[in-house]
């Protein structure tokens, strides 16, 4: 990438990077497309799909655990620790009109 393409990138994401970052963000994200196109290049035509990320050799019961009620707060320890309370739960200060 060039600093063109990452002063591009920059203003898309509202990101204000001087010079010396733009130069630096270039050489690091050529690298990084490089190492992409290292990976898009090995033949993967033989590797079964994933369909979980935790070693086969793991435990699958401990990615799962029982559903089961368990006590919790009472509705007033959950609201003791509010900064604000309004007909009987949290009061949010309204963000959208």
């Amino acid at each position: 990438m060039d600093k063109a393409q990452i002063h591009h990138v920059a203003e898309l994401a509202e990101l204000s990077l001087t010079e010396v970052e733009e130069q630096r963000l270039a050489v690091e994200m050529s690298a990084i497309l490089t190492y992409v196109a290292e990976l898009d290049a090995l033949d993967t035509s033989d590797v079964p799909p994933t369909m979980q990320t935790i070693a086969a050799d793991r435990e699958p019961e401990r990615s799962w655990r029982s559903d089961e009620v368990r006590p919790g707060l009472s509705h007033e320890d959950a609201l003791a620790q509010a900064p604000s309370v309004e007909h009987e739960g949290f009061s949010v200060p309204s963000f959208v009109e």
